[in-house]
């Protein structure tokens, strides 16, 4: 019976993608900051200079900006542009690509528009005083899916499209590094964590305004929100038991919330808000973290459905 079962799950999985990502090959410094390993994605200014760096003499090549070099260092200084452009290094035996973001600036954004993307008003919306300082990012269809860190695409920041392209959000990428954190530090205790599913990230104040949000601040606005939920593989779009108590609820965010403060109080990601929420009736349990800087917290109600054993 036990080998029918294995041929079954190799039947019904032996061709899905486990989400398990593969060592990076190089590790990197931008302006002698070094990148996270699980941080596939870094921002840049237009018009400022630029050095990338490794322990190890690589060849560099940014396609997109017909810019190359070769050595431990690249330096270049970024045309006064904005879009999302594609940074390669290799040595003679592998490669490894990184995503260099150069977002629109403050003043690029003056209406509650941008090249007819629908984005409303920040604030008031009769001063500049609470636009995203981080500015916002230039998607297109090529790169909207393209991995920003281990486990993480620009489209799980932007699980809404309005019109058409080009798109545009704001991301703050200390929430993608605080995000891949935290499910290294679940996984750590629950080995079969895999993946991590958003449900919300950015939203403009339109979009915001239009699911019935009635802050005009919410840290979603700015990019440096997420509400998501860590499972297992194969995906089931569900929390998993990650306090193994046999029941999927509220509890198993709360297992997730107690991970970040753990990470906050060692000084490892970003402080921020943080709070678990029940079922409700579209979907399992999840939990909101974000990093405004101080560890914001708030009560929720802890079931919708009652005792939800799954």
């Amino acid at each position: 019976m036990n080998a029918v079962v294995m041929v079954l799950v190799f039947l019904l999985f032996g061709g899905a993608e486990d989400p398990v990502p593969a060592e990076p090959v190089f590790v990197i410094s931008v302006d002698n900051v070094p990148l996270q390993p699980h941080m596939m994605a870094f921002m840049v200014s237009s018009g400022e200079q630029v050095t990338l760096s490794c322990t190890d003499s690589l060849s560099w090549s940014i396609p997109g900006l017909a810019l190359s070099g070769t050595g431990k260092e690249f330096r270049f200084t970024l045309p006064r542009c904005h879009g999302t452009y594609t940074v390669t290094a290799s040595d003679t035996v592998s490669m490894q690509e990184w995503i260099m973001i150069a977002p629109l600036d403050q003043d690029q954004f003056r209406t509650a528009s941008i090249n007819s993307y629908p984005v409303g008003f920040y604030g008031d919306g009769n001063s500049r005083d609470h636009l995203p300082d981080k500015g916002f990012i230039e998607l297109w269809p090529d790169v909207f899916d393209a991995r920003i860190s281990t486990h993480l695409s620009f489209s799980d920041f932007l699980g809404h499209t309005e019109g058409e392209w080009p798109q545009y959000m704001v991301l703050d990428l200390r929430l993608v590094h605080k995000l891949e954190c935290v499910l290294e530090e679940v996984a750590s205790v629950y080995p079969e964590a895999r993946d991590i599913h958003c449900i919300s990230g950015f939203r403009t104040p339109a979009y915001n305004e239009a699911i019935g949000n009635d802050t005009g601040f919410s840290l979603h606005l700015y990019g440096a929100a997420s509400d998501f939920w860590i499972e297992g593989w194969p995906a089931n779009n569900l929390i998993d038991d990650l306090d193994r108590n046999k029941r999927i609820d509220v509890f198993d965010g709360e297992f997730i919330v107690e991970a970040a403060r753990r990470l906050e109080a060692a000084g490892e990601v970003a402080v921020g808000g943080a709070s678990a929420y029940r079922w409700i009736t579209s979907h399992g349990p999840f939990v909101h973290l974000d990093t405004r800087g101080s560890a914001a917290v708030w009560q929720t109600r802890r079931s919708l459905i009652d005792n939800p054993v799954i």
